[in-house]
């Protein structure tokens, strides 16, 4: 077993420049996927860049709003998403506090940003 918190981990930056913890990561020893959790202050948004994998989001804290090629979906505490691999996907800050939400994504996938 393997226990961490968010304030054990450093906080990084993506390239976007919204926050990031590692949480649970194939250097812990997790077999298949990794957690990760986000803030985004507000009016802050992620690149909308695609991936070539799935990402599955679970929002915390906040509201703002996921951006796809073909509709805009409103995003609060409670909410469970299902980004589909190569599916843009913009997080924006639409709230006036901190939006925070927990992201799973494969083994490796986000080597280059750890």
């Amino acid at each position: 077993m393997y226990v961490t918190n968010t304030h054990k981990i450093q906080k990084n930056k993506t390239p976007s420049g919204v926050s990031i913890w590692w949480l649970l990561t194939q250097e812990n020893g997790t077999p298949h996927f990794e957690l990760r959790y986000f803030e985004l202050e507000e009016g802050q948004k992620t690149s909308g860049n695609p991936h070539p994998f799935e990402h599955e989001v679970y929002v915390i804290k906040g509201r703002g709003q996921i951006a796809g090629d073909n509709e805009v979906v409103e995003i609060k505490p409670g909410d469970a998403v299902l980004i589909f691999p190569d599916e843009r996907h913009q997080f924006v800050n639409t709230g006036d506090e901190v939006l925070g939400f927990i992201c799973i994504i494969p083994n490796g996938t986000e080597n280059h940003i750890k």
